[in-house]
């Protein structure tokens, strides 16, 4: 009998961890807070039932390793960093992998996913609905040119990437055509809500993603035909006006202020020209353990424009931590990229792929591993890969 109830207390707080994750999937497009309140709540379940016993067993797996020098990097980094207190903020979002944990932890299947899922596509949703009702008019946006839920341009885009990618790989698996109807109509929910917020990396990311989508659509056809549906989703992102203006100014500005740019100046409207070139050299001067955590701030002041981050993935590990840094980040992208790419056949390697792919590519325009928003879908999405490697198939 007792052994019976430690089995049907332990269903229990499986159950109650699952929901809280749910429901951070489902609050994740609607800011910082919400999302980081329920994925609380799941780490408060984790303790109290006892499941943090486990971490010993997570902390063996091959997947966890390259996580391991991302934790410890930006302690290490704050001990001779230029800017100890941006550098102590930075090593404190550390924290957010603690979800790592929780999700690694979870009693999973590929319903479960999908539940998972359908939550995740239900906020993107409402997200764009709210978009559609400001675009239109027909209520007042929250802020000038905020729509939606897109407060921040830069994380929305991505996790509107990541629906369109998830929806679509499900698209590719039914059979019925009523549910299939569904699926395209989100697909198209997602690309509207992208087309009209005012964020470039987000089209340039889409566009190079586009052929998985048109893969997951036209899997049956050939390759010819897949080309022609990436580019008609190109052209479909193009018919939006604020696509087309965001693109044309862009032109414009580049070809006004190229030789600016070429000559290393600060420009208003493309201030990652002046970031790239700073942190390289910066790099290039301190190659083998950086300038330490949060410290390019004081030699980019000392240039008349304070940086608080390379708006890099990558160089904010090579400005940081030098070449222990990239050599960390890339061991961190390899392992996630190689076992969600061979398990992509299911829905969770294939969510994990998407995730995987979608923040390596905007990591080039933005330090997803410091925003708060990515840092927390990234970690929620490490976790998964302890349901993928097949070193651990057993449940943690």
């Amino acid at each position: 009998m007792q052994n019976l109830w430690r089995r049907l207390s332990a269903l229990k707080s499986d159950d109650l961890m699952y929901y809280c994750v749910v429901l951070t999937f489902f609050l994740l497009p609607t800011g910082t807070a919400p999302p980081l309140i329920a994925i609380g709540l799941a780490a408060l379940v984790w303790l109290v039932s006892g499941k943090v016993c486990h971490i010993k067993t997570i902390l063996r797996q091959s997947w966890f390793f390259p996580l391991i020098p991302i934790l410890v990097l930006p302690w290490i980094g704050l001990l001779y960093s230029q800017n100890t207190d941006l550098g102590l903020d930075y090593a404190m979002k550390t924290k957010y992998w603690i979800a790592v944990f929780i999700t690694a932890g979870l009693v999973l299947d590929e319903n479960r996913v999908y539940l998972l899922l359908k939550w995740f596509w239900a906020g993107l949703f409402l997200g764009a609905c709210l978009a559609l009702l400001q675009y239109t008019g027909m209520m007042a946006p929250i802020e000038e040119k905020h729509l939606g839920f897109g407060i921040v341009h830069t994380f929305i885009s991505m996790y509107l990437i990541i629906g369109i990618l998830s929806v679509s790989f499900y698209f590719k698996r039914e059979t019925a055509w009523n549910k299939k109807f569904i699926l395209l109509f989100l697909m198209l929910a997602f690309l509207f809500h992208l087309a009209v917020l005012e964020g470039r990396s987000g089209y340039l990311i889409f566009g190079i993603l586009s052929p998985l989508v048109a893969n997951n659509l036209m899997h049956r056809f050939s390759w010819k035909i897949k080309i022609t549906v990436s580019i008609l989703l190109i052209c479909a992102l193009l018919l939006s006006p604020v696509v087309r203006k965001i693109v044309n100014n862009t032109v414009i500005n580049l070809k006004d202020q190229k030789e600016k740019i070429l000559s290393g100046e600060d420009v208003v409207q493309f201030p990652r020209a002046f970031i790239l070139r700073e942190s390289i050299h910066i790099f290039m001067s301190h190659p083998f353990i950086g300038i330490g955590t949060g410290s390019i701030t004081e030699p980019t002041k000392a240039k008349g424009h304070r940086v608080d981050h390379p708006h890099n993935n990558l160089l904010y590990m090579a400005t940081s931590f030098g070449i222990f840094g990239i050599a960390a980040y890339l061991w961190f992208l390899w392992k996630m990229f190689k076992l969600s790419w061979t398990s992509r056949e299911t829905a969770t390697g294939y969510f994990v792929f998407s995730t995987c792919s979608v923040l390596f590519l905007s990591g080039m325009f933005d330090t997803q591993i410091l925003n708060t928003e990515t840092l927390l879908f990234l970690s929620v999405s490490y976790g998964f890969l302890n349901h993928l490697d097949p070193d651990n198939r057993k449940e943690v």
